[in-house]
């Protein structure tokens, strides 16, 4: 039976207020859900380029160019509506939000799997990110139901999930490609997203009764709200600035690992390799991270991770040969973890709960832009000073926020000496 702690109460034993929310079950069971849906709609993300061709572009250049807006495709729809879905989740629950976004990725996929020319494939990634939000949703429910002593852990430990996603994803879809071909793999991903909707369906519980009569918050209204408020404003800005980051190098390592004389045979095994060392990293030290930020101020977490990351990732540009990236792909995963779930958890904790969904809606549009600045500015860095300065300048954008951290964090902690200094005087 689950203890006191293990539930997040309503108001009182009155017949209108929620039943107990079992925080943890809603935490693992969403854990799992999220995990067969990353591994789903990552599986088929390194094919895209295949299936640009097998659709009928095969000059290199306009390939080129039509892969690109295809990766780039859910990114300009979704930065816009997943807050607007985060405020809906708030007005009519948070669950609802997570299966309406897992039914719209079965049906983007599916569609896309029959796609017959590029601009119905181009036009469904369209309509993915227009109707994109589960793991914004996903948090925003875990957030709400978990305990304000272990809601970084929980945010931290559901993150983890897309991390592990985006290591196996590419594996099942590799195998599916090889064997049955490109356009299975669209088919394999519709079938584990349905398996990923049934599970939420019938495993986890939102609140009993959404309170329709409270105030109810706009897009605007949630924006304005975080822009009023100065760390919550930084923090929004530091989303940006830190995923621009963490994927600015990720479009060019398979032409810098060729460049650092990795054996032709073995090129794409390497470039896999990199890629998942900090992915399997990543997923084991997150959670591990978000036990910490519930006992320490998550500035410190924070510039410590940033500094080490933006360290590493710097020092790949001077390594002379492949072998030695991978102890700096090691540092990067460990610290990594502490990052972006970090900033999650810290704008939760900082919201309302009538407000949580609306801003963690608005941290996940902070990510979706930086993900899609990041691989305009490596291709424009790579093309105008070469590939080494895209670690560089992924590194300094790491390195810079720290100094506006760790000030932050001994001001909060000096203020806390002289309360405390105060308090036993008294």
């Amino acid at each position: 039976m689950l203890s006191m702690k293990e539930t997040t109460l309503g108001q009182s034993s009155t017949d209108k207020s929620p039943r107990p929310i079992a925080w943890r079950r809603n935490l693992y069971v969403l854990w799992a859900a999220q995990l067969i849906a990353m591994i789903g709609t990552n599986a088929y993300i390194p094919f895209l380029p295949l299936y640009v061709r097998l659709l009928g572009v095969t000059d290199l250049v306009e390939a080129q160019y039509w892969g690109g807006l295809i990766y780039a495709g859910p990114f300009f729809f979704s930065i816009f509506t997943i807050p607007l879905w985060g405020t809906l989740g708030d007005k009519y629950g948070r669950k609802l939000m997570i299966v309406r976004a897992i039914v719209g990725l079965t049906i983007a996929a599916l569609l896309m799997g029959f796609a017959q020319n590029i601009w119905q494939l181009f036009l469904l990634r369209l309509f993915q990110g227009a109707v994109s939000g589960f793991i914004a949703a996903s948090l925003s429910l875990v957030s709400s139901t978990a305990p304000e002593e272990k809601n970084a852990y929980a945010m931290s430990f559901l993150q983890s999930s897309v991390y592990a996603g985006g290591v196996i994803g590419p594996l099942v879809g590799g195998f599916v490609a090889d064997t049955l071909g490109i356009r299975p793999v669209f088919y394999v991903v519709a079938i584990l997203c349905t398996l990923s909707a049934v599970t939420t369906i019938v495993f986890v519980h939102d609140v009993d009764k959404i309170d329709t009569d409270r105030e109810q918050f706009r897009v605007l209204d949630n924006l304005r709200f975080v822009w009023q408020n100065q760390e919550m404003r930084r923090l929004l800005v530091f989303m940006v600035i830190l995923q621009t980051g963490v994927n600015a190098t990720t479009p060019i390592m398979a032409y810098f690992l060729e460049s650092l004389h990795t054996p032709p045979s073995l090129l794409a095994t390497i470039t896999g390799i990199m890629i998942a060392l900090v992915g399997v990293l990543t997923t084991v030290f997150t959670p591990l991270w978000g036990h910490r930020n519930d006992r320490k101020p998550y500035q410190k977490t924070l510039a410590v991770a940033c500094f080490f990351v933006g360290v590493a990732t710097a020092l790949q540009a001077i390594v002379p040969r492949y072998e030695w990236l991978f102890p700096l792909r090691i540092i990067i995963g460990i610290f990594l973890g502490a990052i972006i779930p970090t900033i999650y958890a810290a704008l939760s904790k900082r919201s309302p709960q009538e407000r949580r969904g609306g801003v963690v809606g608005l941290a996940t549009s902070a990510t979706l832009l930086g993900s899609l600045v990041s691989p305009l500015l490596a291709g424009w860095t790579a093309a105008m000073f070469g590939m080494k300065w895209c670690f560089v300048i992924s590194g300094l954008l790491f390195i810079g926020v720290c100094p506006t951290l760790w000030v932050e964090y001994k001001r909060k902690t000096s203020g806390n000496f002289r309360r405390l200094t105060i308090t036993e005087k008294s």
